[in-house]
């Protein structure tokens, strides 16, 4: 007997110290409806937030039953609980933190000048702010018309933001996208007009004005400014509003809940309509993309005020070309996490101008064992339609880790990662657009139905040029490099072998034996890869991965040298056979064969 309970005191305990995942939902317990974007933290042996998605639904990894956690959200009571409630409970419920505001407060707000200083004392001290913080992020975007997806994107970011500026820098580590396949639209790059933003600085953004960027006598001149009644507020909160006397497109109106006594904010509330934007229209001169409404919330993290927690952007424009006319809603949320950390920066042994995160996307790793450790919460149930959508009638792009060839014609990317089921072909290289058939549908495309204009509004073309017949040949062919811990807490090492056809120029003589050519170019590159990746081992550090591909990339390009002197450039045919039988033997793959 004595046994038994000993074992079931030892079972007991293994259970509470063993790591699991639990995961949940935090409603408004008196709407009982979700709340999105609660900041939940951990506390345990080790401590870490995250955020609910914006169906109110939270996921963590790694946790204790015994490990305390604590959920915030504004104009709410924090509470604390232990992880083990949602063992059995799926629900926590959040009570209003109702108050009345201060007889202080109420009687200065009835002073018409008060509003307009205390919101430029608070704009003031936001001004001289001059500490720089850094962090991870992640980036969810969906577009869509007519509630039909036509955009999904997700991203890994290194940030720098600062209360005065903003996001100063965001560098993408990691991304993957879906389309769909007939109606191929792009965002403009939202992350670029998230970092031009200015919370508290004057410049010429490509967003409307609000009154963190203007001077008190401007604010004063243009802008009503007053103090709301506020129920959600707490007792150390008000609300402050503002709106343009004269609303003219280049103004923000919206809110601000902010701490009067610490002169603190802790959120952003704006909205434009029928805004007048800078630098907003489609690189297709045959499409014509006007705002309609732009919607942006900034929320600053309330463990530490003094660093943004998240924005979220919703942009809505009308898409109109000779065949289409729609209105697109597009919502970006950019989440902002482990703050004074960073992921390493993607390594490159040759450098390639990318046009975009788009583009940089499509070269870079997307592993799974990357994407399931720094998740940050679950799919909501509009990304998951969305995504669900993308692989029935759309394509995805680094969901597998790499483009399907088939999707190739949609993208037009301008850089390829080296695959061996891929052979090179000459709509790879010289010419990724299609041809307008005269009812406004695009040649070679399975759909048949789309109708957005002359080409794509895409960016991948945007800083694309043809080479002439006389250009010199000039193959830019590079490694990626990555790093990156594991489910298993270990450092990975992965890359890929990359042409960069847009810095790349190529001969318009189009025979097979050239195509081979530069298939068995491509090749060689990835014969050095496969070799330096047999070289790194779980001991291998970052910047020793990297001088190990510098010196195969080096090596690669000498076997380049002496195959082009070889086979002279591929005039030489029983060279050309010669190296391509090298190839064989090394990946299994024969160009001769598979080279159309």
């Amino acid at each position: 007997m004595k046994k038994i309970i000993f074992l079931l005191i030892i079972i007991t305990g293994t259970t509470s110290l063993a790591q699991s995942k639990i995961e949940g939902f935090i409603y408004d317990g008196m709407a009982d409806d979700p709340l999105p974007y609660c900041t939940i933290r951990i506390y345990g042996t080790k401590a870490h937030s995250t955020i609910t998605n914006e169906d109110g639904k939270f996921a963590v990894d790694s946790v204790f039953s015994k490990d305390s956690m604590e959920v915030r959200h504004l104009g709410f009571k924090t509470i604390k609980t232990v992880v083990s409630y949602f063992e059995k409970e799926s629900k926590l419920k959040l009570e209003m933190d109702v108050s009345v505001l201060d007889e202080v407060v109420l009687t200065a707000g009835k002073d018409e000048v008060y509003p307009y200083k205390l919101l430029a004392r608070i704009i003031d001290v936001y001004r001289k702010s001059t500490n720089t913080t850094v962090s991870k992020a992640f980036l969810t975007m969906i577009s869509s018309t007519r509630n039909i997806p036509i955009e999904h994107v997700e991203g890994f970011y290194n940030s720098e933001q600062n209360l005065a500026k903003g996001i100063l820098d965001l560098r993408v580590k990691s991304g993957r996208f879906g389309q769909n396949r007939s109606f191929p639209f792009y965002s403009l790059d939202n992350t670029k007009i998230l970092s031009d933003f200015q919370l508290f600085g004057a410049s010429k953004q490509i967003l409307p004005d609000y009154p963190g960027n203007l001077s008190f006598n401007a604010i004063e001149r243009i802008y009503n400014v007053k103090i709301d009644d506020c129920i959600s507020c707490s007792k150390e909160e008000i609300s402050i509003s503002f709106s343009p006397k004269v609303a003219n497109g280049r103004l923000f109106n919206g809110k601000m809940l902010v701490d009067p006594e610490l002169l603190m904010i802790k959120k952003i509330e704006l909205l434009a309509v029928d805004p007048i934007t800078n630098a907003l229209a489609s690189i297709n001169p045959d499409v014509v993309l006007t705002p309609k409404e732009i919607q942006l919330n900034i929320v600053f993290n309330p463990m530490n005020p003094e660093k943004i927690q998240y924005l979220e952007l919703h942009f809505q424009m009308g898409y109109r070309s000779q065949y289409v006319s729609e209105i697109i809603d597009s919502r970006t949320f950019l989440y902002f996490f482990d703050y004074d950390t960073f992921f390493e920066n993607p390594y490159f042994t040759k450098k390639i101008p990318f046009n975009n995160d788009y583009d940089k996307m499509i070269a870079l790793q997307a592993s799974d064992d990357f994407w399931e450790t720094n998740y940050q919460f679950p799919k909501s149930i509009k990304e998951n339609k969305s995504m669900d959508f993308m692989k029935k009638k759309g394509f995805l792009i680094n969901f597998n880790n790499y483009i399907p060839l088939d999707d190739l014609k949609y993208t037009r990317p301008t850089v390829i990662s080296w695959q061996s089921e891929r052979r090179l072909g000459w709509e790879h290289i010289h010419d990724l657009s299609t041809e307008e058939n005269e009812d406004g549908t695009l040649n070679n495309n399975p759909g048949r139905n789309i109708t957005t204009g002359k080409t794509y509004d895409t960016p991948f073309q945007q800083l694309q040029s043809k080479p002439s017949p006389k250009d010199k040949e000039n193959i830019n062919i590079c490694y990626m490099v990555d790093s990156y811990i594991g489910e298993n807490g270990k450092e990975k090492i992965v890359s890929r072998t990359l042409l960069d056809i847009d810095s790349s120029q190529f001969s318009y003589e189009r025979t097979k034996n050239r195509l081979v050519y530069f298939n068995i170019i491509f090749d060689i590159y990835e014969v050095y890869r496969q070799l330096a990746a047999s070289r790194i081992t779980e001991n291998t550090t970052f910047d020793e991965a990297k001088s190990i591909y510098d010196e195969m990339y080096k090596a690669a390009s000498t076997e380049v040298k002496k195959m082009e002197k070889e086979t002279r450039s591929d005039s030489d045919y029983e060279g050309l056979v010669k190296w391509n039988n090298r190839i064989k033997a090394k990946l299994n793959i024969d160009n001769f064969a598979s080279v159309k």
